[in-house]
């Protein structure tokens, strides 16, 4: 592994997220065996529906508690366990430059390189979307362990830089997303992100599980800028000397109008919503990312 890759993945990372399971609690179509509950019906232990006996059913799969209050005859059927796909799409538009050193580039890259992990380590196809003005990227989706290393290659080698593309890159995706799956999207959205909330709603009606990871660093958050301080667009380069103080409460107004917009977007086209504040190393967030969708999963079976 090069020194991207050893930066986006740490041992510590590897160590931390070595014992966990991602499942997001969709009926994959995946093509061989896995941790997920499949859309076919199988021999696992994931509990599906009862039916009526019939000629030909093994009669080892008669449920004898439901004979006994109905005194009818019912067969547990139970869901096959199969791999997903999973989609990884990463903004490398120049607002993700910053703020120095790495920025939220390099957050969200790390995540996206623990949520691989993760899922790799699990059986399931991994590919990766790199959404560039520059250069857009992408590999293939795969299960073999070692397209881990193509995958910290082609997340470490990109430079953030340009206008925001993504609605044209989940394009591409939605149009390669055939089997339900994962599709994961992270970026700090400074675009007209309702076209891409759409593109991600089209995704989730589809049955794909959809994740917004909302990358937002803490100065864009709290805006901690006192005086006159020039400021300076990544991706465009226009700059503009401004009284921070003057402006402080109007912008933290218009951050959380934006922050509850693109919320509830996201509510409204079931794409799960999840926040980045980046207080914590990445592979802190990729095991909390992880816990909140298993707990949203419990919550919709509840």
């Amino acid at each position: 592994m090069g020194d991207g890759g050893s930066r986006l993945l740490p041992e510590e990372a590897r160590t931390a997220l070595g014992g966990l399971q991602f499942r997001p609690g969709i009926a994959a179509e995946g093509r061989v065996s896995g941790v997920h509950a499949s859309s076919h019906l199988g021999q696992s232990l994931e509990f599906s529906d009862l039916k009526g006996y019939a000629f030909g059913d093994d009669p080892r799969g008669i449920d004898w508690k439901v004979f006994a209050r109905t005194d009818k005859l019912y067969v547990r059927r139970y869901l096959d366990e199969t791999n997903l796909t999973a989609h990884l799409v990463l903004d490398a538009s120049g607002s993700m430059a910053s703020p120095l050193p790495g920025g939220k580039y390099l957050h969200a890259a790390s995540i996206l390189a623990g949520l691989a992990y993760v899922l790799l380590r699990q059986g399931d196809e991994v590919g990766v979307t790199i959404a560039s003005a520059l250069r857009q990227r992408s590999c293939a989706a795969r299960s073999v362990p070692s397209h881990l290393s193509e995958i910290l290659g082609v997340l470490s080698g990109t430079r953030p830089a340009g206008a925001t593309v993504l609605h044209s890159a989940m394009q591409e995706v939605l149009g390669r997303a055939r089997r339900k799956g994962v599709v994961v999207l992270a970026s700090d959205l400074l675009t007209d992100f309702v076209p891409v909330v759409d593109t991600l709603g089209m995704l989730a009606s589809r049955g794909h599980a959809v994740m917004l990871l909302h990358i937002l660093s803490q100065d864009e958050r709290t805006f901690p800028f006192q005086g006159a301080v020039v400021f300076r667009s990544e991706e465009t380069g226009e700059t503009a000397l401004l009284d921070a103080r003057a402006l402080r409460r109007k912008y933290l107004q218009a951050v959380e109008a934006f922050v509850v917009a693109v919320r509830s977007a996201c509510h409204d086209a079931r794409v799960f919503y999840c926040p980045v504040p980046m207080l914590q190393p990445p592979h802190v967030e990729v095991a909390g990312i992880i816990h909140s969708v298993e707990a949203g999963r419990r919550r919709r079976t509840i």
